[in-house]
């Protein structure tokens, strides 16, 4: 009796669409999300759209809190460039940290001071890729002269976030989604080049698992109607290589794979001074499972996206 009341209380709590505060809404991630969270009520703001915020200033961000009302703040917003972010390292001045990091903590106050429950976007970039896939119990890095100055950018920006007890940090790990113009994402990537004949050999001592953006709908959608905080991963429960990966996507998307050739991540940034990624990377997802979601396998996901776009997700993206 009592778990048939607990289901009944939770159905009735969400009856009452949430009204959620999205920074960052036309971004590759927040846009998506917009797109398919039907089940809530939306305030998009951007750093330079119709709603102007600026998470690196304080007073934007104070500004934006007094004039709407919200239960929830998802932020989408972030330096993303992981080689751009690099040139940066050891630069707290400069976008990477701020935005990251400051932002995430400036952002993160206001929320404690207007009693807002925020969540935060992560990466699986904030390991050093040498013993994953990792659970939310890992800790960050642990040996950060292998992490990206972004990774650790994104590292810092969830310790700032977690303060508040009741936030919540949602990794996720190599993004991808049906079309979108204005960033490629690892499948556009992978077709773009093969198309222009520039596709360069793909590790196949690289592993990951990459999240369907549309798995964030559902998955924030359980995490505020569970009424839970704390670290949360969703990505592709089972892992996959870079090679294995693109193989699939050249396959689904009717390219031909007898050209394509494999490499050593670990011998390529061995050997040059690539910025550091994760090479045993990726992110364990039972925790979600276990609360009531699971995410999209990277195989099935390729397919959702090839019939979403009518197997012509990059018809109009620049070559």
């Amino acid at each position: 009796m009592a778990n048939w009341i607990g289901l009944r209380l939770e159905m009735t709590s969400m009856s009452i669409k949430p009204t959620i505060a999205i920074i960052g809404a036309s971004s590759m991630v927040g846009s998506r999300f917009c797109e398919l969270a039907s089940w809530a009520n939306l305030i998009k703001t951007d750093r330079n759209g119709n709603t102007p915020l600026d998470i690196t200033q304080e007073k934007s961000i104070d500004n934006f809190f007094k004039k709407y009302n919200f239960d929830y703040l998802i932020l989408f917003s972030a330096f993303t460039d992981v080689d751009k972010a690099e040139k940066q390292r050891n630069d707290k001045g400069a976008d990477c940290w701020q935005i990251n990091t400051q932002g995430v903590k400036k952002t993160a106050a206001a929320c404690k001071k207007y009693q807002k429950k925020l969540i935060l976007i992560s990466t699986d970039f904030v390991f050093d890729g040498t013993a994953g896939p990792y659970s939310e119990n890992d800790p960050t890095g642990p040996n950060y002269r292998k992490v990206s100055w972004y990774g650790i950018s994104k590292a810092e920006g969830e310790k700032a976030g977690l303060q508040n007890a009741n936030s919540t940090v949602l990794r996720i790990a190599y993004p991808y989604r049906s079309k979108f113009a204005k960033k490629d994402d690892i499948v556009k990537r992978i077709l773009k080049l093969y198309d222009c004949g520039k596709l360069y050999p793909m590790f196949d001592d690289q592993f990951t698992t990459p999240t369907l953006i549309d798995d964030l709908s559902p998955a924030i959608r359980l995490l505020i109607s569970k009424n839970v905080s704390g670290i949360f991963h969703v990505a592709s429960e089972k892992v996959t290589s870079q090679y294995l990966f693109a193989k699939n996507v050249l396959e689904i998307f009717g390219r031909d794979t007898k050209n394509l050739q494999k490499q050593s991540a670990v011998e390529f940034l061995m050997s040059s001074k690539k910025t550091p990624r994760p090479i045993r990377g990726g992110l364990k997802v039972n925790k979600i499972i276990n609360l009531g979601y699971k995410p999209t396998d990277w195989q099935n996901g390729i397919k959702i996206i090839y019939k979403q776009s009518d197997g012509a997700l990059i018809e109009n993206l620049d070559s």
